[in-house]
């Protein structure tokens, strides 16, 4: 250690041992910064970027040796040899070339000490070589210890540098360490090994004239680095700022609509963070949401198809962004729907002047090259005035209020109140309460009685679903029964009443049709024709038997899928039925696509129909149309002798309704379903 020490402070140049450390620091953190990139390159790119990295290390390597043996002061005439001196810059290119290739083409754990060590063994191979073109009048003898120390020391320093450039791509703190540890293996391995040198003075050695001399050494030196410094500089610097806007692009496209170039939900997350903490810290902050969500939307792409909708959005997102002023932000966070962030105001009639200009905005015309279109727009309004102060609960407020707004049809702006707040409240509740119904057997079926009209003969049953709350009672469907289809609880719901129904009908003496209404969501099921064909042949009931009851809705979104799950359940004996008939917009369409066993006519064209002319009308059209059709025709609602007689003249098939009996349960039920067959029909008191 001491001879290391004397070497440094007695044999050279302070200056130019600065400086050597100086092109050492410089080009060794260059390298670095190169070397660390190898891995998150690909093909041609990497090849450069390999070349140009071991180019910097390798000079940076030769450069710092020979600025520190030109510090070195020997006491006599010295010199250089040329084409050893070459050969030394070409051993620390190549030798860094290796170093780099196996960091970045190699894998496995131990690949960065692996390089590493090549790193140091080649700065070792170098000094030594670059020590054969030191040219003096005598030899050179080495110590032996000194000389494995410093090749060892260099490998060692090097393979942890190594370690710390494959982590210097996740912090600044390794690239510093990682640059330390090279500079530290290039500076202790030529120290170390020049403290192992010996001179051996000889009057029998002369020194060739023509060597290279100092002054033409430190101007070759010189040349070298600072060409090859200022092309790695050029290059990291191109580098850095292809990747500043590569990382900028990058983050414009997470933050961003592709479609429409707006701030998407992510930057919404983002902002909303952000947000939260100005609230927090400023009291006299404000913030006000408004969520927008387009009418007639779904319409327009049904209509017009995807590619009209995307300009439409396109339109739409032009326009709202016009509207915008200081300190109000438009993001998209969905397919139809918009959110509006605006601050610094003072009063509520300007967040609400603020929603008037947005949906003046969007119920404009949209003309394209063609077409000309409207949409319409319900918003929800909740501001920090008065209902908080968390970015996320307003906006969540704002949610409620657009829904409000969207379910009445004069209402186009809402402002979020406490009432909303309880019955979202109230809602969540419910659906908790309806996932705990089908386990804690609250649920039951109601059974409605169909009749022929020739003979008003039972003809079968449609099977209702009553929910008995344990606190709230009695739960209507028409509360329930959307918001389980909202959820998804429909399909397990669904599935419970398929299966109990096939049960209770199974257990009939006489073969009863049994109806079954199902939801769109059970029949987008992948696994709905085999969950109705594992219930037959679990109850053992007929196919035949059982009729399921399809809306037109939950044909119209999917005709394709709907279509082929329609023909399975056919094969397999099982009737289908069009429930609600008249209410949709492609009724006949939809029955000539549709292979229905029965068409049941809405019950508001029933009521009151042998008083009605134009009910006269729709109800006559439909029975004519399932005649020619040849598809059985049930009239539903049926509650007056009147409606009854006039669809016995009209030919029905056959018909449902309170006049029969109000719905009954399981018990009431089974005094028909398992009464003889020779017992007078059940009719009206």
């Amino acid at each position: 250690m001491y001879r290391v020490l004397d070497c440094i402070t007695l044999q050279h140049n302070y200056a130019l041992v600065a400086l050597a450390a100086l092109v050492c620091v410089v080009g060794a953190s260059l390298s670095v910064r190169l070397t660390s990139r190898l891995s998150g390159t690909r093909g041609r790119r990497r090849v450069v970027q390999l070349g140009l990295s071991s180019m910097i290390a390798g000079a940076t390597i030769w450069s710092t040796h020979f600025i520190a043996m030109l510090a070195y002061d020997p006491g006599f005439e010295n010199g250089y040899e040329p084409l050893v001196t070459g050969l030394s810059l070409l051993i620390a290119v190549l030798g860094v070339l290796i170093a780099n290739a196996i960091l970045a083409f190699g894998q496995g754990g131990l690949i960065a000490p692996v390089s590493g060590a090549v790193f140091g063994l080649t700065v070792s191979a170098m000094h030594y070589t670059g020590m054969r073109a030191y040219l003096l009048p005598g030899t050179i003898e080495w110590a032996p210890e000194y000389l494995i120390m410093s090749i060892i020391a260099g490998a060692a320093l090097a393979a942890a540098g190594y370690h710390f450039i494959v982590c210097s791509a996740r912090s600044r703190r390794n690239w510093i360490i990682a640059s330390a540890l090279l500079v530290l293996a290039i500076c202790v391995m030529h120290f170390t090994g020049m403290s192992a040198i010996e001179v051996r003075l000889s009057p029998l050695v002369t020194i060739p004239p023509k060597v290279i001399s100092d002054l033409t050494m430190s101007m070759l030196i010189f040349g070298v680095m600072g060409f090859i410094l200022l092309v790695g500089f050029a290059s990291a610097s191109i580098e850095s700022n292809i990747e500043r806007e590569a990382r900028s692009q990058l983050t414009h496209a997470a933050l961003h609509d592709p479609l429409t170039s707006m701030p998407n939900r992510m930057w919404l997350s983002q902002y909303l963070t952000a947000l939260h903490q100005r609230l927090q810290n400023d009291k006299t902050e404000r913030a006000a949401f408004l969520t927008i969500d387009l009418n007639l939307f779904k319409e327009v792409n049904d209509l017009h198809g995807h590619a009209v909708g995307d300009r439409v959005l396109q339109v739409v997102a032009e326009r709202l962004s016009s509207q915008q002023g200081p300190n109000e932000h438009i993001a998209r966070v969905g397919g139809d729907e918009f959110v509006a962030i605006k601050q610094d105001f003072r009063r509520v009639e300007q967040v609400l002047a603020f929603a008037e200009r947005l949906h003046a905005s969007i119920i404009e015309p949209i003309d394209l090259e063609n077409i000309s279109v409207r949409v319409g727009a319900a918003i929800g309004v909740a501001t920090s005035l008065t209902e908080g102060r968390d970015p996320r609960d307003l906006l969540h407020k704002s949610d409620l209020a657009m829904y409000r707004a969207k379910s009445e049809p004069d209402v186009n702006i809402c402002q979020f109140s406490e009432e909303m707040d309880r019955q979202s409240r109230d809602k969540l509740q419910l659906v908790h309460d309806l996932r705990q119904a089908s386990a804690g057997g609250q649920f039951e079926l109601a059974y409605q009685l169909q009749n022929d009209l020739s003979t008003l003969d039972p003809l079968g049953f449609e099977v209702l679903l009553r929910w008995n709350h344990p606190t709230r009672g009695r739960v209507s469907p028409a509360e329930f029964i959307p918001i389980a289809e909202e959820t998804g609880l429909i399909r397990e719901i669904g599935y419970w009443v398929l299966k109990a129904a096939c049960a209770e009908a199974a257990s009939w003496p006489h073969p009863y049709q049994i109806a079954v209404n199902v939801a769109p969501q059970q029949l987008v099921q992948p696994s709905f024709v085999e969950d109705v064909m594992d219930v037959l042949l679990e109850t053992g009931l007929s196919p035949e038997r059982l009729e399921l009851e399809i809306t037109e809705s939950s044909i119209i979104d999917d005709q394709v899928h709907t279509l082929k799950v329609m023909h399975k359940l056919k094969n397999y004996g099982v009737r289908i039925a069009m429930d609600d008939f008249g209410t949709g917009y492609s009724s006949l369409a939809t029955l000539q696509t549709f292979p229905f066993d029965k068409i049941k006519i809405d019950r508001s064209f029933v009521r009151g129909v042998h008083k009605n002319e134009q009910s006269a009308a729709i109800v006559r059209s439909t029975l004519l149309l399932g005649a020619a059709l040849k598809i059985p025709v049930l009239a539903e609602g049926v509650e007056e002798e009147g409606e009854l007689i006039f669809l016995q003249q009209e030919k029905c098939t056959s018909v449902q309704g309170f006049y029969f009996g109000r719905p009954m349960n399981q018990t009431e039920m089974r005094q028909i379903a398992r009464q003889d067959r020779d017992v007078t029909p059940l009719k009206r008191a």
